[in-house]
């Protein structure tokens, strides 16, 4: 019986994100790829060019997408308490949006050719450099304690909201606006509350 054909370059990089995640970039094949996408191997190279091309797609599909909505948030007119809030559910629809290329990132970082690391740690200092920019102006504010180190916080808030793609469960007892609530109420000693009218 004939395998159905892929229908596009997106399922293929999930169908590899997916592959990834179970068995490693180093040990998994363009066959075990083509097997988890329901088609053959030759299938598979008609869309993409290697397994690295691969990895360095679903990278890029984490990364630009995020860069790209929190540059939209802190260069918006909204309050700085609006825009930390919309990061943060930035940051948590990210994760759980793509729990399976986290997992890659995190795992296979280091298989990478030098240019896309390059590109990933390019991408990750301006993401910080943009998360710091926007806590300093809620420090500002008055929407954030002053007193601490902007720097460590973000990085501090950045790993929390990376971590939730290692364990949150679509299927579980949260909704992703239930897990935002909960990250909010855990930062609340960090997030002074808003001010009395």
């Amino acid at each position: 019986m004939a395998r159905k054909r892929a229908t596009s370059v997106q399922q293929l990089v999930d169908a590899a994100a997916r592959v990834f995640e179970r068995k490693g970039f180093v040990e998994a094949t363009i066959s075990d790829i083509a097997t988890e996408a329901g088609v053959s191997k030759p299938t598979v190279y008609q869309y993409v060019t290697s397994k690295r091309w691969l990895l360095e797609t679903i990278v890029e599909q984490i990364i630009y997408p995020l860069r790209n909505s929190i540059e939209e948030i802190v260069a918006s007119d909204l309050p700085a308490r609006e825009k930390l809030m919309r990061y943060l559910q930035v940051q948590v629809n990210s994760a759980i949006r793509y729990r399976t290329y986290y997992a890659v990132l995190h795992a296979d970082q280091h298989q990478l050719s030098p240019k896309a690391l390059r590109n990933y740690n390019s991408w990750a200092r301006e993401v910080n450099h943009t998360a710091t920019g926007l806590f300093k102006l809620c420090a500002e504010e008055g929407v954030v304690r002053p007193d601490l180190d902007v720097m460590t916080v973000v990085n501090l808030i950045n790993g929390m909201m990376l971590s939730i793609s290692r364990w949150y469960d679509s299927k579980g007892r949260l909704s992703p606006d239930e897990l935002l609530e909960h990250a909010t109420q855990l930062l609340s000693g960090y997030i002074l509350p808003p001010a009395a009218d």
